[in-house]
C-alpha cells in the first residue's frame, strides 16, 4: 500500500503582489486536473491580489486560504525585483492539517501525472539545474509543521541565501539535502527547466525518453503570459491550458505562433550547439 493512501495531502501554491501570476496559477490548476490527480489544490493567497481574480481561481477549483505576506528580510540581496514577495511560500509549513504537501511554484506545469511525490519523505526536491548541489524550490514534498515553521521565521532574521530570495534561504536551512537519502532528492524530471525540456526534445534520439520521464515542466527565464513571444521553449504546452480555460482568446494562429516559436527554439539550440 502506498504511504500516501491513509494521508491528508495537497498540492499547494501561492499568488502575491497583485495579479501578475494569476494566469500562470490558473493553468498550473488545470494541467493538475489534466492529471488525474484527485488530490486537494490549496492557492495561498494575499490581500493584494484582486478579488475578481480569486474569485476566478476559486471556480477553477482552487482552495484559496487568505495568508499575511512575508517580507523579504534582505531586500538588498534579492536578485529579481518579485522576489520581494517570494518568503510568503514559507506559509506552507504552517497547514499542519496536513500529513504531506508537494509546493508547486506558479510557473509551473504538470505533465504527467506525479501523486507519487506524496510517498516521498517529509522534504524532497531537485536539483536546481544552474547549481545541481543545492535545490530548486520551484517543486518541493514537505510534511508542514507550525515548529518548522517557527523555526523559518526565527532564521529569517539572519538570512543571507545566495540568491536573496526563497530559494537561497531554504537551501541554507535544509543544509543537509545534498547529503541526505536518495529518496529525499527528487528525479530531474519532476522539475525540468523549460528550455532545457525543449532543447532535448529537438533531439529526436532522446525525444522519447525526454516526453516520458519529464512530469514537471518549469519556466524559469520567461513567463510565456509575460512575453509578448515564448523565445526559450515550451510555449505550446502552456497555452494549450491556458487557451482551454480562455476558449474566447485562441485562433489557429496563435496556436501556430506558439508551436512556430518551440520549432524555433529546437533549430536555433541545434545549431549554437552543433
Amino acid at each position: 500500500m502506498l504511504v500516501s493512501a491513509g494521508m491528508k495531502r495537497a498540492y499547494v501554491s501561492m499568488l502575491c503582489g497583485g495579479s501578475r501570476y494569476t494566469p500562470g496559477a490558473e493553468v498550473l490548476g488545470r494541467s493538475l486536473v489534466e492529471s488525474g490527480s484527485t488530490a486537494e489544490r490549496i492557492l495561498l493567497v494575499t490581500r493584494d491580489v484582486p478579488t475578481e481574480a480569486r474569485a476566478r481561481l476559486s471556480g477553477q477549483g482552487w482552495s484559496l486560504r487568505l495568508v499575511e505576506p512575508i517580507a523579504n528580510p534582505r531586500p538588498e540581496r534579492q536578485m529579481l525585483p518579485r522576489f520581494a514577495n517570494v518568503f510568503t511560500k514559507l506559509r506552507a509549513w504552517e497547514l499542519a492539517e496536513l500529513d504531506r504537501v508537494v509546493l508547486l511554484d506558479a510557473d509551473t506545469l504538470v505533465l504527467d501525472n506525479v501523486d507519487d511525490l506524496f510517498d516521498r519523505p517529509g522534504f524532497a526536491a531537485a536539483p536546481d539545474f544552474f547549481l545541481p548541489d543545492r535545490f530548486n524550490s520551484g517543486v518541493i514534498v514537505l510534511s508542514p509543521s507550525r515548529d518548522t515553521f517557527g523555526r523559518m521565521v526565527d532564521a529569517l532574521a539572519d538570512a543571507s541565501g545566495y540568491d536573496g530570495g526563497d530559494q537561497g534561504f531554504l537551501n541554507d536551512f535544509f543544509g543537509e539535502w545534498y547529503a541526505m537519502p536518495s529518496a529525499h532528492r527528487l528525479p530531474v524530471g519532476y522539475n525540468t527547466p523549460n528550455f532545457i525540456f525543449q532543447f532535448m526534445h529537438g533531439h529526436p534520439q532522446v525525444r522519447e525518453t525526454i516526453e516520458r520521464e519529464v512530469k514537471i515542466l518549469h519556466y524559469l527565464v520567461q513567463k510565456p503570459w509575460l512575453a509578448s513571444s515564448t523565445l526559450t521553449g515550451a510555449s505550446a504546452p502552456w497555452w494549450r491550458r491556458y487557451y482551454d480555460l480562455h476558449p474566447e482568446e485562441a485562433t489557429k494562429l496563435q496556436r501556430r505562433v506558439h508551436a512556430a516559436e518551440d520549432w524555433t527554439f529546437e533549430h536555433l539550440a541545434r545549431l549554437v550547439v552543433g
